[in-house]
């Protein structure tokens, strides 16, 4: 089979477009590349691109050349070039005619930039960009504007319980992330963790069909931020203080009694994780160790308890009103502990009792984005070095948003 011929079909390139050329030549460093040369038939005519304009067999106006980076055949770097004509309509001048195998204004083909795309969800750009041999910030940007393409496509309008969560890029730059429990996807990252951030999320949400109003309920920490942004933006959504975040605060409050103890008792030191790992989670000697020093009284065993009594308040608790009880025998016992850690958790506990209290109605929580946590801080590590925020976003919505990405980069 002729060469121009096979490429043309394995190109899948439609009438009138056909390979006119292949060559190897050399390249950079001496290193051989695969040169492919695309024209038309003689004769051939094309229609206006305007995407409103029906009119067909526009006279050619003049071709312009251009190169795309393609994709790798076998070791060599393969490179289309063609004359893309123009043609000049009556009504919308004189315009540039689309090709088949790329976008326009772009200098990769279409299947390369889904290649890169596709790597980019498990790989650092950086590293494909030096497999691919080119430069990480041509990459980024066409990376960017397929999932913002692709994002365009979405569809929220089914969407009526979200989870927010803040986490920090570098330093305190946050940003927060909102995901969909129901269908298990992030579906809106922006910056900061006040309430202009649910503010832009609304805005966002209403962008892609969504409707503010029937979003209940919301789950989230206890930031004032998120609260007050969740009042003024999603006016009928019940807010939930997400159970795990209460517990976090529980964990720590224990560790910082066995911090304050350790100062006068060696032996509770090197012990953080016997009090703040579930007991099922704890080897036979490190469950033996707790319970000797349990049996010696020490203020962080007691404290470990009132943990463990808040957990099985959220695991047995059966109605709203049974929970409340818990918690209200639960404070009690913390404020006369004389454990202060403990009593400001049951402080804190109390400043937001109806949220805590409103999970029983919901049983809702923050689990999806707890377990997307893992994934979105090795993005971080992935996307370390760059300053731009977007990066990230771009990289969460790629991994874990769930994008019909076949809409733009096929």
């Amino acid at each position: 089979m002729d060469t121009t011929l096979l490429f043309t079909a394995a190109l899948q390139l439609p009438d009138p477009w056909r390979v006119s050329g292949v060559e190897l030549r050399d390249g950079e460093g001496g290193r051989r590349e695969l040169h492919i040369t695309i024209g038309f038939e003689p004769g051939s005519s094309f229609s206006c691109p305007h995407a409103e304009c029906g009119r067909e067999a526009c006279p050619m106006h003049d071709v312009r050349n251009r190169v795309w980076r393609h994709l790798n055949f076998f070791q060599y770097k393969a490179f289309i070039h063609a004359g893309v004509p123009r043609v000049s309509c009556p009504e919308h001048g004189v315009r540039a005619v689309p090709v088949p195998w790329a976008r326009p204004g772009r200098g990769f083909t279409l299947l390369f930039e889904a290649m890169v795309v596709e790597l980019a969800k498990s790989q650092p750009v950086a590293d494909i960009a030096e497999q691919v041999g080119e430069h990480d910030t041509r990459l980024w940007r066409f990376i960017r504007h397929d999932v913002d393409q692709a994002r365009l496509y979405e569809d929220y309008t089914g969407v009526e319980a979200i989870g927010i969560d803040e986490t920090s890029r570098k330093g305190h730059r946050y940003i927060t992330v909102v995901a969909d429990p129901a269908e298990r996807n992030v579906i809106c990252v922006v910056p900061g963790k006040d309430a202009n951030t649910v503010k832009r999320f609304a805005l966002d949400f209403m962008d892609h069909n969504g409707d503010p109003n029937r979003v209940t309920p919301v789950t989230c920490d206890m930031s004032p931020g998120f609260a007050k942004g969740i009042r003024e933006h999603l006016p009928n959504a019940a807010k939930v203080i997400d159970k795990f975040h209460v517990i976090k605060h529980a964990n720590e409050a224990v560790d910082k009694v066995r911090k304050t103890q350790a100062g006068r008792n060696p032996l509770l030191r090197r012990t953080k994780y016997l009090w703040l790992r579930n007991e099922e989670g704890l080897t036979g000697l490190q469950l033996e160790t707790k319970h000797n020093l349990q049996k010696q009284r020490v203020k962080t065993g007691r404290a470990c308890q009132m943990r463990e009594t808040l957990q099985d308040i959220y695991a047995t608790s059966t109605s709203r009103m049974q929970a409340e009880a818990g918690f209200q025998t639960l404070c009690s016992w913390m404020m006369h502990s004389r454990l202060e850690p403990m009593k400001t958790l049951a402080r804190r506990i109390r400043r937001h009792w109806q949220d805590i209290l409103t999970y029983f109605d919901h049983r809702c929580t923050n689990a999806i984005l707890k377990g997307l946590n893992g994934i979105i801080q090795h993005i971080k590590t992935r996307v370390r070095g760059l300053r731009n925020m977007d990066y990230f976003s771009t990289m969460i919505y790629l991994t874990r948003g769930k994008l019909d990405l076949a809409t733009v980069t096929i």
